[in-house]
């Protein structure tokens, strides 16, 4: 029940960034690299039935104020029907810190709560996009097969607002099929977004 109010809260948010990703699995895989450019951003998963490479080059988020730390980004790819949350601290000059480059939290679906945690909801398969039903939501965790982990943090910019900056991770996590809470899946991947943190 928790979820589904959490859900409702989200709602208006989806459809401003429900069309922001496409898919687009041509590219080499990316990250922030040596020479401290920008490849392209993405995010990918991988489940015992399926695979995808999303490319989120035209991804444009804005926060989320969550509470007093912590802002969100939500959006949704329209190939796949993969969406996801993502969290990190409100504050600009907390971002950076070399202390966040570490394993942080899965949370289930929508219940991002603390800097840096990761959840998503997706489709159980290729077959499965337009089924509703048959979706894998994030389960809350924290092992050595269920985290998200800060890879790299790059400054980009300043708005007359905010902070810009690209972040990479890589995550673990498991997940159960919506319409059947004992069927569990492992899911792995890959993110490089660019988000937005407020100015002090």
């Amino acid at each position: 029940m928790k979820t589904i109010k959490t859900l409702s809260k989200y709602l208006i948010l989806f459809s401003i960034v429900l069309t922001s990703c496409t898919n687009d699995e041509k590219k080499d895989p990316t990250r922030l690299n040596s020479q401290n450019t920008i490849d392209y951003l993405h995010l990918s998963f991988k489940t015992p039935d399926w695979e995808r490479k999303i490319n989120c080059d035209k991804l444009d988020l804005y926060p989320n104020e969550i509470n007093d730390s912590t802002s969100t980004v939500l959006a949704s790819s329209a190939s796949t029907n993969e969406t996801f949350c993502f969290s990190y601290p409100r504050d600009s000059s907390k971002i950076v810190k070399a202390k966040i480059l570490k394993k942080h939290k899965i949370m289930a679906t929508y219940e991002n709560n603390e800097p840096f945690q990761f959840s998503q909801k997706l489709p159980l398969d290729a077959n499965s996009i337009d089924d509703t039903t048959k979706r894998l939501i994030s389960l809350e965790g924290f092992s050595e097969t269920e985290y998200n982990q800060v890879v790299a943090v790059k400054y980009l910019k300043s708005e007359p607002k905010y902070a810009v900056f690209i972040v990479e991770c890589k995550y673990e996590m498991k997940a159960n099929v919506i319409s059947s809470s004992d069927i569990s899946k492992p899911i792995t991947g890959t993110f490089i977004f660019k988000i937005r943190t407020n100015k002090k």
